[in-house]
């Protein structure tokens, strides 16, 4: 499959001014092209790679490092652990923040003990430091902001750990 994207790859950047592709009964043969949105046409001539040409592009990409480079070991196992891991607590202090709106709440209640037991470390490392704003704790909106931009540093479609997966980058 890889071998097969790079193939067609190699062939839109050969053939830059070419658009469309021939069959190989037509080689040398001359076609009428058409730009889209223009109302002209020019001849254009079309000539077919063989496989030959081909074959020493591809290993001409090989060894200049063009071809997907194999990921670390380390890399999606730790992808694996810190996409669940972000995305709960982002959750459990999205949850914090509603619970926080109703101040009477018995937090060692069974539906709010779930979510106040993992977090109340975290938000006590920084409520010293966080002062609250208008009488609000604003420390699970600070957390909710930290794991929600590392998610997306580390893991989102442009992240760290993404191109790292995808491009060996």
């Amino acid at each position: 499959m890889l071998r097969s994207f790079l193939f067609v790859g190699l062939c839109v950047m050969t053939l830059t001014s070419v658009t469309a592709f021939a069959p190989p009964s037509a080689r040398g043969t001359t076609f009428a092209t058409t730009t889209v949105g223009s109302s002209f046409s020019s001849e254009t001539s079309l000539k077919m790679m063989d496989v030959g040409t081909i074959q020493q592009s591809v290993s001409a990409a090989q060894s200049t490092g063009m071809l997907l480079a194999e990921t670390e070991a380390w890399v999606q196992p730790l992808a694996s652990v810190l996409d669940p891991f972000l995305n709960l607590f982002s959750f459990a202090m999205l949850c914090r923040i509603v619970i926080s709106w109703y101040p009477k709440t018995n937090l060692n209640e069974l539906p709010f003990n779930i979510v106040v037991w993992p977090t109340e470390p975290l938000l006590k490392a920084i409520r010293g430091s966080v002062p609250p704003a208008f009488g609000v704790d604003i420390t699970p909106i600070v957390w909710l902001a930290i794991f929600t931009f590392f998610h997306e540093i580390l893991l989102g479609q442009q992240g760290l750990l993404t191109m790292k997966i995808k491009y060996g980058i």
